[in-house]
C-alpha cells in the first residue's frame, strides 16, 4: 500500500499529528481465523485478531528484498520516502500526542480490548492486538468463488474481489513473461 501525504490527496496538512512529505511504500498485515459458516455454502466467516503496518521492503535490481535504498535507488529518485521519513512519522510516537488519537486508542482498547504499541521496533513495524476479535457470522466474511490446486479467487463482504496464486505459479508467470519480452 501506500501511504500519501494529504497534500497530493487534496487535504489540508492537519496541524495535531505528524503526515509525510512524500508518498510511503507500507505493508499492512490483517491477522485473524476463518470458519465455515454454519448457514451459507462456500462462505467462510472472517474474525480479525490484530495486525502490522511497516515500511515496505524495496525490491532490488536482482529481484532480492532489501532495506538499502541506495542499493536499488528506487526511493528518493521516485519520490516515494525511505525509513528515515517512515522514522519521522511513527518512530517517536508524534501520532499518538494529538487528544483525537489519544481518544481513538482508548475507545479501542475499550470497546475491542486492543493492545496497541507504545513504539515502533528497530524494522519499522507497529503491531497490534484485538483481545476480543471483530468479525462474525453475518459480520464479515468471505464467499469462494473458484479453487483449484494453484488459484483461489474469494469475494469479501463488501464487494471486494481478492484472487490468490501459489507462488510457484506467480513465479511461472513472471518468467514467462520475462522471456516474452526478449
Amino acid at each position: 500500500m501506500t501511504i500519501e501525504p494529504p497534500s497530493l490527496v487534496g487535504q489540508p496538512e492537519p496541524t495535531s499529528t505528524p503526515s509525510p512529505t512524500k508518498r510511503m511504500r507500507a505493508v499492512m498485515s490483517v491477522k485473524g481465523y476463518i470458519l465455515p459458516d454454519p448457514e451459507t455454502k462456500n462462505r467462510l466467516t472472517v474474525w480479525f485478531t490484530g495486525g502490522s503496518l511497516g515500511p515496505a521492503k524495496l525490491s532490488s535490481n536482482n529481484g532480492d528484498e532489501t532495506d538499502d535504498e541506495d542499493e536499488n535507488n528506487n526511493s528518493e529518485e521516485d519520490g516515494y520516502g525511505g525509513f528515515e521519513e517512515w522514522n519521522s512519522i511513527f518512530g517517536k510516537g508524534k501520532w499518538r500526542n494529538a487528544l483525537s488519537e489519544r481518544a481513538r486508542g482508548m475507545a479501542a482498547k475499550v470497546l475491542l480490548g486492543v493492545d496497541a504499541p507504545s513504539k515502533m521496533e528497530d524494522d519499522g513495524h507497529l503491531g497490534y492486538s484485538l483481545n476480543r476479535p471483530v468479525g462474525g457470522h453475518g459480520k464479515a466474511y468471505i464467499d469462494v468463488l473458484y479453487l483449484d490446486d494453484d488459484l483461489l479467487i474469494l469475494k469479501g463482504h463488501h464487494g471486494t474481489i481478492y484472487s490468490m496464486a501459489r507462488s510457484c505459479v506467480s513465479q511461472r508467470y513472471r518468467n514467462l513473461q520475462a522471456a516474452s519480452r526478449t
